[in-house]
C-alpha cells in the first residue's frame, strides 16, 4: 500500500464511520427549530448545541460549521438572499460546490490536496471530504492519521482472508 492508493467510503464507514456524523444527527434533530431563522443564527444554534452536548467530534473545529452550513443549506432550511442587507451576507455552499467529475479531476488526475480544493472553492477541507464522500470518490491514504490507517488496513486484511 502506498499512501496514494484509494480507499473507499464503504471501508471507511466500516472501521471510522462516515464524515461528521454528529453534525449530521444534529442537523436532522434541529432542523425544525432552526427553520427560517436568519443562516449565522441557524448555523451558531447547531454549533452551540454540539458543544453542549459534549459529542465525539470527528469533524475539527473550524470545519463543523462548514458542514452545517453546508447540509441546512442543501437542505432547503437556510439560503442566501440575494439583497446586501448585513443580515443576509451568507454566500452559497451549495452553488460553490464542483460537480463530481471536477472533483475527480482535481483529486485523482492532478493530484490537488483536499485543502487545496477547499482554498479552490473557498471552504474548509471538512466540507471537501464531505463532498467526496457524497459523490462515493475514495480518498487516498495520505488523506488518514496514522491511527486510521491502521484500522484501515486491519479491516482490509480481514477482508482479504475472507476471499480465500
Amino acid at each position: 500500500m502506498g499512501t496514494f492508493d484509494p480507499v473507499s467510503w464503504e471501508t471507511v464507514e466500516a472501521t471510522i464511520g462516515p464524515p461528521a456524523p454528529e453534525v449530521t444527527e444534529h442537523v436532522e434533530k434541529m432542523r425544525d427549530e432552526v427553520y427560517g431563522i436568519a443562516p449565522y443564527d441557524a448555523v451558531k444554534t447547531i454549533h452551540d448545541a454540539l458543544y453542549a452536548d459534549e459529542v465525539n467530534r470527528t469533524v475539527p473545529n473550524l470545519g463543523e460549521p462548514f458542514v452545517t452550513a453546508y447540509l441546512l443549506e442543501k437542505q432547503g432550511i437556510i439560503s442566501p438572499n440575494d439583497d446586501d442587507a448585513p443580515e443576509n451576507e451568507y454566500r452559497s455552499l451549495v452553488e460553490r460546490r464542483p460537480d463530481s467529475e471536477r472533483l475527480r479531476e482535481l483529486f485523482w488526475e492532478r493530484e490537488r490536496t483536499l485543502w487545496w480544493i477547499g482554498v479552490m472553492a473557498g471552504i474548509h477541507p471538512s466540507l471537501v471530504t464531505y463532498w467526496f464522500y457524497e459523490d462515493d470518490i475514495p480518498l487516498m491514504e495520505r488523506n488518514f492519521s496514522e491511527e486510521s490507517l491502521e484500522q484501515i488496513h486491519a479491516y482490509q486484511e480481514s477482508d482479504d482472508m475472507q476471499g480465500y
